[in-house]
């Protein structure tokens, strides 16, 4: 059971950035729980309680957000010189 004044957020986080971004989360001492694992997608669920009173909390959920979106717009980007598979 949530806390009051705790929202829950989940997050899909690919396993090349798992570690920097549970890294955040630990060391901003954000409650936290893995989800799920998909091994064959390279995914971690990982649920973040955060409190609403703190906007602290809503800047660092915000980064993480940031991160991974730049992760994935590098990953699978279309250009050449972004895209590390070919």
């Amino acid at each position: 059971m949530k806390p009051r004044n705790t929202k829950e957020e989940s997050l899909k986080i690919p396993t090349d950035i798992l570690l920097d971004v549970l890294m955040i989360i630990v060391k901003e001492q954000i409650r936290h729980e893995v989800t799920d694992v998909l091994e064959s997608r390279g995914i971690v669920k990982v649920s973040v309680y955060l409190n609403n009173d703190l906007l602290k909390h809503q800047r660092v959920l915000q980064n993480i957000q940031n991160i991974i979106e730049e992760y994935n717009e590098y990953r699978y980007a279309d250009n050449e010189e972004l895209n590390w598979r070919d």
